[in-house]
């Protein structure tokens, strides 16, 4: 119902600001002067009382229109609180999009709210804007800046009237934070393992699984030392430069340990079927190695085939960074065939490595001497390695979590405005057009609107007689 009447209010509040301004103008068009102030001042004096009294009950029903229109209209504030979002990054360093709240992925979670009926995507997103809370005046090409805060305006349709906005406005901002979450927070679960089941893998399985899994971390804490090597856990006591050497002490002592006691004794849980998938991975890495070789053997002869004065200088002239110019050597075609050689030529090395190593693996498989006491113990020291790297990958993802924690803040922070600021907004914005009102109503007094329309009735009755 209030829904409804609101545009009627809006006209109403409008018509008196109107009428003054038609007065005012047909006063001036009509005299082609404005009228003597003083006469005006006295008449005037006289009108104080109910243009004082029109203004208060104008600006009262201002009131009422904008408290009629609280539940049809509200807003959040939305802040990146993480330390790459003044970059205008994501926390996994891609784009970051403020408008991404706008989407429909992000919206199709928020109608999923059992508060918001069967309300559609498209009939939320026309209630929605989105804009900058603040910007700078000034902008240079040598300081990036970008907005880290934004503001979420909600203004209700015809089906959107009869729902309750904060809960609306609610179901937005935690769709968005989980969409955003899922989407760009920082993720551990290539760390998260419970290691279970290693037991079920061969004994040399064991080695390259848990070498992987270490890799994983090595990778993982370096990428946390580019971003902050200084960052120490106040929850772990722990650097993720000291996690990395943990790891890498795990990789180099426990797991090589572990691997030349299996390599000792040649254990396996079934010689015969691991030697023969070895020479199946040999007679790939074979075809694999030939390949490279061929491909490198190529690039070689394509580099001969070069004219020696073509290769000897390209120089090409352009400027430093003081704006000095210089000669710069560009790359030419034996560059980039001498790049791709040097990379084929590595890729055939670590093909014959390989070979070699699952060589060596068959041999002592094939010359085993290890028995059930071995295996025993091989087992026990698989136990104490998936202790080990589990304590490693936990204080890893511990470490991480305190960090974020204490830098990113959570990703990002919504502020929902309280009823008495709102109330106090309002009462600014009534009281303003009150007074609007109250100058508008005394101008026309003072311009001798009155006068002229007594005028205008003389001079008919003139006309008359």
């Amino acid at each position: 119902m209030l829904y409804t009447i609101r545009p009627l209010l809006k006209l109403l509040l409008f018509a008196p600001l109107v009428i003054c301004g038609i007065l005012f103008a047909a006063q001036v068009v009509s005299q082609k002067q404005l009228p003597q102030i003083k006469e005006g001042l006295q008449r005037y004096g006289k009108a104080v009382p109910r243009i004082l009294l029109v203004s208060i009950l104008c600006g009262a029903l201002c009131m009422g229109f904008f408290m009629t229109g609280m539940p049809y209209s509200g807003s959040f504030r939305m802040s990146f609180t993480y330390p790459k979002a003044s970059k205008g990054l994501t926390p996994n360093s891609t784009t970051l999009d403020a408008s991404e709240i706008l989407s429909n992925e992000v919206l199709e979670r928020a109608v999923e709210n059992e508060k918001l009926g069967n309300l559609s995507v498209g009939e939320l997103k026309n209630t929605l804007g989105i804009g900058n809370v603040k910007a700078r005046d000034r902008v240079s090409v040598d300081e990036l800046y970008v907005s880290t805060e934004y503001e979420v305006s909600y203004n209700a349709s015809k089906r959107t009237a009869s729902l309750d906005k904060d809960v609306l406005l609610k179901a937005v901002s935690d769709a968005y934070y989980e969409y955003f979450t899922e989407s760009y927070g920082r993720k551990t679960d290539v760390l998260e393992e419970d290691y279970s089941g290693v037991t079920d893998l061969d004994y040399l399985d064991v080695h390259k699984y848990l070498d992987s899994q270490i890799n994983n971390v090595i990778e993982y804490m370096d990428m946390c030392s580019a971003e902050n090597a200084t960052f120490v856990s106040d929850v772990t006591q722990e650097s993720f430069g000291s996690i990395k050497d943990k790891a890498k002490n795990f990789q180099d002592v426990s797991l090589e340990r572990y691997q030349a006691y299996v390599l000792k004794y040649g254990l396996s849980h079934n010689s015969g079927q691991y030697i023969s998938r070895l020479n199946y991975e040999n007679r790939v890495t074979n075809v694999e190695y030939l390949k490279n070789l061929a491909a490198y053997r190529v690039r070689i002869a394509a580099i001969d085939r070069y004219d020696g004065d073509i290769t000897r200088a390209v120089l090409v002239p352009t400027r430093d960074e003081d704006g000095e110019f210089y000669q710069s050597r560009t790359k030419i075609g034996t560059d980039y065939f001498a790049a791709d050689a040097n990379a084929r030529l590595e890729a055939a090395t670590a093909n014959q490595l390989n070979i070699e190593t699952n060589n060596y693996h068959i041999q002592s498989l094939s010359t085993a001497t290890g028995g059930d006491a071995q295996r025993e113990e091989a087992d026990k020291m698989v136990e104490a390695l998936k202790k080990e790297i589990s304590s490693i990958t936990n204080q890893a993802i511990e470490t991480i979590e305190d960090y974020d924690a204490q830098t990113a803040n959570g990703y990002i922070s919504f502020v929902f405005p309280d009823r008495f600021s709102d109330l106090q907004f309002f009462v600014i914005k009534s009281a303003l057009y009150a007074v609007i009102l109250f100058t508008a109503l005394s101008v026309v007094i003072l311009t001798n609107a009155d006068a002229l329309l007594k005028k205008r009735k003389k001079n008919k009755k003139l006309k008359v007689i």
